[in-house]
């Protein structure tokens, strides 16, 4: 019998917990007052990006290696986290007393919530079908450890990049896979620390039906030439 307690660290249930929560904080947002609203906002969109960097470390590889179609799953949520951090970025670098500020956080939001129904709608059933529900609540667990220690370490500090510099992202994903190398935790097979591609998490993962463990792409391609 599953506890509630445990239920609670499931993966899957605290991703949607996190969901929406990030659908509130958006609708709150712009009734805050303007001298606490970009400290709130920063505080946002720290928060944000370590949620889905972490995603992608933890969450991706999984639909990639469990699903029938993860793969492609795996890669549209790439897709849509890629639009969300540059709508992101739009809002902030405009003032927030701006007459553009507005619009382009409500598309922010608008682009989130589609984001995340389209992940728990079309993702989440079978993920649960699939993965052990001692699995779900490991994962669960190490989810939550990373959304603490990632945006402490960053100490919310969140700047659009300058020419030539690693898009927020990908530094954010740099310092969850420092945590998690702290922490004894492997990488997804394929993502090399520093990875400057977005998708690298889910490129190194292909279906085996043989073997539930995240396999290398590049060991499929080797045994297929050894055939």
């Amino acid at each position: 019998m599953t506890t509630r307690a445990a239920t609670n660290q499931d993966l899957l249930h605290v991703l949607a917990r996190d969901h929406r929560r990030f659908d509130e904080r958006c609708r709150s947002f712009l009734d805050a007052p303007t001298r606490r609203g970009e400290r709130l906002l920063r505080g946002l969109a720290v928060d944000l990006l370590a949620h889905e960097a972490v995603e992608q470390l933890l969450l991706h590889p999984l639909v990639a290696d469990r699903l029938t179609n993860g793969p492609r799953l795996a890669m549209a949520r790439v897709e849509e986290e890629d639009l969300l951090e540059r709508l992101l970025l739009v809002a902030l670098d405009r003032p927030l007393a701006s007459d553009g500020f507005k619009p382009s956080f409500r598309d922010l939001h608008r682009h989130l919530v589609e984001h995340t129904d389209r992940e728990e709608l079309e993702v989440f059933p079978y993920l649960r079908h699939v993965v052990d529900r001692r699995e779900l609540r490991d994962l669960g667990r190490l989810y939550t450890t990373l959304m603490v220690r990632v945006p402490t370490r960053l100490q919310c500090r969140l700047e659009p990049p300058s020419t030539g510099e690693r898009r927020p992202l990908l530094r954010i994903r740099d310092t969850a896979c420092e945590i998690l190398h702290e922490l004894g935790h492997p990488l997804p097979a394929g993502l090399a620390p520093g990875s400057d591609d977005l998708a690298a998490p889910v490129r190194g993962v292909v279906i085996d039906v043989s073997d539930s463990t995240l396999t290398p792409a590049s060991r499929r391609t080797g045994a297929a030439n050894a055939g």
